[in-house]
């Protein structure tokens, strides 16, 4: 079950943002690998107000996403006690969203333990230092990222980066939206067939 304990606890919290265009059993994977491996206390989950969905799929409303994050999450349990809280800021804030902004909106909403941590796919590490702000947002947080090889990978030196190494979980959220429902949880794929997403 998802437990949430409200915001004024001080917890070390984990960010975990994306589009979640659909959510699918994989992005519930890698909430288990973080509860696993780290010892973060709590998760935010932020889904994105615009989906990057990519050409020849039509992507589903930021209601629609966070309402199947909702059902996800509803009956997930972690493997050990944390809790998880699913954050509407963005969606609420609409527009772009730059992850400094986002960041900062946590620390401000939230009371942390230490450094807030934020994990990220090892695909985005290249041009890290390029993200808007990234000086004081290099400050803020500490990437925690997974990866399968860690060698190949170019980064920042300057980053607080702590790497995990993570088998990949082949699901796909532009598969689900073309069609392939196999890495969906039964609620999620209910949702979709009753509202009718994704039909081109």
């Amino acid at each position: 079950m998802m437990r949430t304990t409200g915001t004024s606890t001080e917890k070390k919290t984990l960010l975990f943002g994306g589009s979640f265009d659909p959510v699918h059993k994989g992005h519930l994977y890698i909430m288990e690998k973080a509860c696993e491996l780290t010892d973060y206390e709590r998760i935010i989950i932020m889904p994105a107000y615009k989906s990057n969905f990519k050409r020849g799929t039509k992507p589903a409303s930021a209601a629609e996403r966070y309402e199947m994050l909702s059902i996800a999450l509803a009956d997930f349990v972690l493997p050990r006690d944390a809790e998880i809280v699913l954050s509407s800021y963005e969606i609420g804030k609409k527009g772009i969203s730059y992850t400094y902004d986002t960041v900062r909106h946590v620390y401000d909403e939230y009371v942390l333990e230490g450094k807030l941590g934020f994990l990220m796919g090892d695909d985005l590490l290249h041009d890290l230092d390029r993200w808007y702000n990234y000086d004081a947002l290099k400050d803020l947080v500490t990437f925690v990222c997974f990866t399968r090889d860690r060698d190949s990978l170019t980064y920042p030196d300057d980053a607080d980066i702590i790497f995990y190494d993570v088998p990949p979980y082949k699901a796909s959220s532009t598969d689900v939206r073309g069609g392939d429902y196999s890495e969906l949880t039964t609620d999620v794929r209910r949702y979709i067939e009753e509202h009718g997403l994704y039909n081109s």
